[in-house]
């Protein structure tokens, strides 16, 4: 009896870990899947702490920690990625930096051992779309909580403007980033340098053989080891 105690009391412990997941994404098709399933998590975030949302989305079992890693700026602000490392080809996040919009780098202007003339080449960004405009002017007025704002739109103007995101979303997405309304680390996007994607497909047997031996191997493995080394007991 004390054994089967003590057997059951030890599963149960086994049962509390957390065992923390990395996610791998690799190319495209993955990409375009995981977009829809951070947007998913994302949503169950939302509904998880709305104080007046169903308290099934309140459930201490759903645990978004084993998916989630929790991190903090340089200006200290808190923040909450996806645990999780992207692999596509150059050119391929679209209108997203492979920085992110949470961490900021130090632009050249900042560097002050240089005393020369410096010439920069850079090319022109590509544009939000509309679905990811009206996600950052959200974002944007729920920072300054400019509640105003929102009440002077009327309700024909709010139906105009979902009917364009709408169809922007059904004509017009290029890149998996483009309705992916998720904030990611610097350390989950990784492009393949010097591989474009206007240029070959990620499809084939070589491209993939190529990508996980060199350079590129090392540059994935150093971005998996760093969500791996914050983890108690990681799974992939």
């Amino acid at each position: 009896m004390e054994g089967g105690i003590l057997e059951s009391e030890e599963g149960f412990r086994k049962q509390a870990i957390m065992r923390e997941i990395v996610t791998i994404q690799v190319g495209g098709f993955a990409n375009f899947i995981g977009s829809h399933f951070w947007n998913f998590q994302d949503e169950l975030l939302g509904l998880a702490s709305d104080p007046e949302g169903d308290s099934v989305f309140k459930n201490q079992c759903l645990n978004m920690d084993v998916l989630y890693r929790t991190g903090e700026t340089h200006q200290g602000i808190l923040t909450y990625t996806p645990r999780l490392v992207s692999v596509d080809f150059q050119g391929s996040l679209g209108s997203v930096s492979s920085r992110g919009t949470l961490y900021n780098e130090a632009s050249p202007s900042d560097v002050v051992t240089w005393k020369g003339s410096v010439s920069t080449q850079v090319s022109e960004p590509r544009k939000k779309n509309l679905f990811l405009q009206s996600l950052y002017e959200e974002e944007q007025e729920n920072l300054t909580l400019v509640n105003a704002t929102k009440d002077k739109r009327n309700d024909f103007q709010r139906e105009s403007e979902d009917k364009d995101i709408v169809e922007c979303l059904d004509n017009g997405v290029q890149y998996w980033t483009d309705f992916s309304k998720v904030h990611y680390h610097p350390q989950s996007l990784y492009e393949l340098s010097g591989l474009w994607m206007d240029v070959q497909e990620f499809d084939n047997y070589g491209i993939g053989r190529d990508t996980s031996s060199g350079s590129f191997r090392e540059g994935i493995c150093e971005r998996l080891r760093f969500f791996v080394g914050e983890c108690d007991h990681v799974q992939l």
